[in-house]
């Protein structure tokens, strides 16, 4: 190993270390989503979720084609980006088909 190879590693090493910081103190963007009001409906809350998660795809998207561009943004950034937006999209898929099985089920009920 060269000093170069030792320098290249020790400089990814302190990079993956401010990345882990800045993961723990940036709130995520979703969290505002489970802080629903006394006077909100699920609708509302369905609403604002599907909001949060329409913003966390464009935010992807818009880093995703910045980078394609040669925009100076890191590729750890870009993945990291789509990453979340994929979870995110995810999550809603599943929350959906759970709500539309309850529905169904309710429908089966005899009255």
């Amino acid at each position: 190993m060269n000093v170069n190879d030792v320098n290249s590693m020790q400089g990814m090493i302190n990079q993956m270390r401010i990345m882990a910081g800045q993961s723990q103190t940036q709130s995520p963007s979703i969290a505002n989503i489970t802080e629903v009001g006394s006077g909100s409906s699920f609708g509302t809350a369905m609403a604002d979720s599907l909001k949060a998660v329409n913003e966390t795809q464009m935010t992807a998207k818009t880093m995703a084609e910045a980078y394609d561009r040669g925009a100076d943004i890191p590729l750890a950034d870009v993945m990291l980006s789509m990453q979340k937006s994929s979870m995110a999209y995810q999550a809603t898929l599943q929350v959906r088909n759970k709500v539309l099985s309850a529905y169904q089920d309710i429908m089966k009920m005899p009255v």
